[in-house]
């Protein structure tokens, strides 16, 4: 059945839900092709049925490999509808502004700033139900009624800022347009200037309705909105990509240039405004304003304040910008673009076929919701946290839904670009790249070459599924199944509750147990595992790469998050200079490394090096024979290598891998039960370790490091340094010295006996 194509797809949200809480489930289902159904009739009906069948299971191993863990589904009594009726719902990406209702104006003047980036590419600039100004053929072209009226000759410069002054006279019949490409650097001209103008005929201006602004939404940087169902789709394309800044809209017609009008506004200017044009104002829009809302604020005391849908990247360089200041806060003047790409989507905005409320007895746990129509399924996973006030399981699962988010829905592994591998594995994959209409991950690039800021789960997260690709989600699974082989009763929670709750949530368990590769991290999430330890916790960071990229949670819904990739880093893109700084809160993005907060004084190792050409095993250090492990080493043979097996590449140790360093914190007490060695040629030292270009081939510095180290507070951390590990646990059906280890560390990490703190 796993190899069947998908013709449905869901997601649920929110992601992360409390026992007793409320739960949604949405689902598309794609029509049969016409074609195919026409040459395969009766074999194809069953896979579009027009009801899907709907179970409530527990996710214990998503890993359907042959040589694997294993897949482990439970089937879960609910009261779940049994069938849902199959629809489709589309999904419209490409991020816009939307702006109020405005009076009727026949006469006005409209000013704004924009920078194209794939000018060649036809897209909506500026549009009401009356006209649209756009991209077309590498111009700007305006139509009126669905005419065109007006198109400018000379062509838009990519990544060039143009002041763009639009006039129209409904009462005279004529509309002009004035373009002033500005020039980047002394090698450019300074300005191109361009103005065109057009007489219009009564029935243009009749068709246009004067425009009637009241009587439809002012849309920048999509087609006219229609007052869509959900709101956040447009009746037209959102195609634009590139800057906007400062739109100012003015009655009358007036023979000003940009500057002029810009002068106009007090608010977006210093000094004093132009008196005779600030009493025709109707709105301007400071896009510097609220950044960490969806907001776009009018100050010119109107209050016509506009919404943004599908999260355009802020805190972006706008055209004032000189590099004198490098964050927002410093000086908002440099900062008022808006950067909207034809691919952004934050927010599928589908309808919800289940709304279920989690009934407070569910045992905490990673949990789905399948669906099956014919031979086609789909899983749609939550993460279900225990009720309020109810009893905790001395163990956290912690899911890394951050990094879940980070990677949604990558196609690098997929498309050549990475080193992942090459190629669709399985139906998800095959479905992603059919679809690229379901957004994009933060290691991919816009359709315009910039890089993705923002990731949401609003939205089909295809490698969020069991039977994929044993990275992120489905790797945690094998952490899931060896809890339960254990028989050690557990408690899943999430990054979204961390970041929400800190510490207090965390000091509930004697034993916080992390995710294979929990590598992004805002500040909130950072501060309670740090406060976790400082008070005496345990971890068990049973990962590589972890504590990694810096990031930030939208205010609005911890369901998106941000990421700025700043300086330096094992990144697929970097940040544009001036821009690394989150507009979620404002925080300086990048590794929490370059922030003065590496892993290693947390967890005792740090990001060291990354390969995927297969793993390799740990040699036991004289540490190792330390009284203060004898615990852990309890049924070990430390005679013989550590982990030259696992269902990760053969081996303990690979994929990324984290090592021990004093140099950049690690705790002095900490002892280096076992190193790893023998990583084939494709595990490379990450990047932010080079200061010049150098040879390192058999470089002692890639290497994981198994550690230990006690805390002050009797607490403890136990560090794995490889996300590879957790794929060695189920070998010989949990009878292996991974296991055996690892189980030792989980006892006693639970056993409230306080660890003695070495003097």
């Amino acid at each position: 059945m796993s190899q069947v194509d998908k013709t449905f797809v869901g997601y649920a949200t929110p992601w992360s839900v409390s026992a007793g809480r409320k739960l949604s489930v949405h689902v598309s289902s794609h029509p049969a092709p016409v074609d195919l159904e026409e040459t395969l009739g009766l074999a194809l009906e069953a896979n579009y049925d027009d009801q899907i069948q709907v179970e409530l299971v527990r996710l214990l191993s998503g890993d359907s490999r042959p040589r694997g863990t294993g897949f482990v589904e439970q089937q879960v009594a609910s009261n779940l509808p049994h069938q849902i009726a199959a629809r489709e719902q589309l999904l419209f990406p490409g991020s816009f502004a939307e702006l109020p209702n405005l009076p009727k104006l026949e006469q006005f003047t409209l000013a704004l700033l924009v920078m194209p980036t794939t000018p060649h590419l036809d897209a909506p600039v500026v549009a009401t139900n009356a006209f649209t100004l756009g991209c077309q053929d590498g111009v700007l072209v305006l139509r009126l009624a669905g005419e065109e009226v007006l198109r400018s000759k000379r062509l838009l410069k990519p990544h060039r800022w143009h002041e763009l002054v639009l006039r129209f006279d409904a009462l005279n019949g004529k509309v002009s347009m004035e373009v002033v490409c500005l020039g980047q650097g002394v090698g450019e001209p300074a300005r191109l200037a361009e103005q065109a103008a057009a007489d219009l005929d009564a029935p243009q201006v009749i068709a246009a309705g004067c425009w009637l602004l009241g009587a439809a939404p002012f849309v920048l940087a999509a087609a006219s909105a229609q007052d869509p169902k959900p709101p956040n789709q447009p009746a037209g394309h959102a195609g634009f990509n590139g800057r906007l800044e400062s739109p100012v809209l003015l009655r009358g017609v007036h023979e000003v240039a940009y500057a002029q009008v810009m002068q106009a506004v007090p608010a977006l200017v210093t000094g004093s405004p132009v008196v005779d044009l600030a009493d025709q104002v109707v709105a301007a829009w400071d896009f510097a304003q609220a950044m960490d809302t969806d907001q776009v604020l009018d100050v010119s005391g109107a209050r016509l304040h506009g919404r943004l849908h599908q999260t355009p990247t802020r805190a972006v360089r706008g055209r004032w910008w000189d590099g004198s200041v490098q964050q927002c806060a410093e000086q908002p003047a440099h900062y008022r673009a808006i950067h909207f790409h034809s691919d952004d989507l934050t927010d599928a905005g589908w309808l919800a076929d289940i709304e279920w409320e989690i009934p407070t007895e569910l045992a905490s746990g990673v949990y789905a919701i399948k669906l099956m129509r014919g031979t086609s399924e789909d899983y749609v996973p939550f993460f279900v946290s225990p009720a309020a006030g109810a009893k905790r399981a001395p163990v956290a699962l912690l899911a890394s839904t951050a990094s879940y988010l980070a990677y949604a829905n990558q196609r690098v592994s997929l498309t050549g670009d990475g080193d992942l591998g090459k190629g669709p594995r399985d139906p998800h994959d095959r479905y992603l790249l059919a679809h690229p209409e379901v957004g994009l991950s933060l290691y991919e690039h816009h359709e315009d070459g910039s890089g993705v800021h923002y990731s949401s789960g609003k939205r089909p997260v295809l490698n969020l599924k069991p039977k994929t690709l044993m990275w992120s989600f489905n790797a945690d699974t094998n952490l899931v199944a060896w809890l339960h082989a254990l028989g050690q009763p557990f408690d899943v929670i999430t990054d979204q509750d961390l970041h929400g709750e800190g510490a207090a949530l965390l000091n509930h368990y004697s034993v916080v147990v992390t995710g294979t590769h929990p590598e992004y991290y805002s500040t909130d999430m950072l501060d309670g595992v740090e406060a976790y330890l400082e008070q005496g916790g345990r971890l068990m960071y049973m990962g590589g790469n972890g504590f990694y990229w810096r990031i930030a949670f939208d205010p609005q819904s911890s369901e998106v998050i941000e990421v700025r990739r700043a300086e330096d880093g094992t990144r697929a893109w970097a940040s544009e200079p001036g821009e690394y700084c989150h507009a979620f809160n404002g925080e300086y993005g990048g590794l929490w490394r370059r922030q003065g907060r590496p892993p290693n004084p947390l967890v005792g190792v740090g990001f060291a090096a990354q390969g995927f050409d297969g793993g390799t095993y740990y040699r036991w250090q004289a540490a190792a024979a330390d009284a203060r492990v004898a615990f852990m080493l309890d049924g070990v043979d430390t005679n013989r290598l550590l982990g030259d097996y696992g269902t990760q590449g053969g081996g303990a140790a690979g994929e990324e891998i984290d090592r021990f360093d004093l140099s950049l914190g690690s705790p002095e007490h900490a002892l280096v039960i076992a190193s790893s060695e023998g990583h084939r040629p494709g595990m490379l030292r990450v990047k932010e370790e080079f200061l010049m270009m150098t040879e390192l081939g058999g470089d002692p510095k890639v290497r994981a490091d198994l550690t230990f180290f006690e805390t002050p507070a009797g607490g403890a951390v136990f560090s794995t340094g490889s996300i590879s590990y957790a794929g060695a646990l189920s070998v010989d059906g949990y009878n292996n010295d991974v296991a055996r280890l690892t189980a030792n560390v989980l006892r006693r990490f639970i056993d409230a006996t306080p660890f003695d703190y070495p003097t």
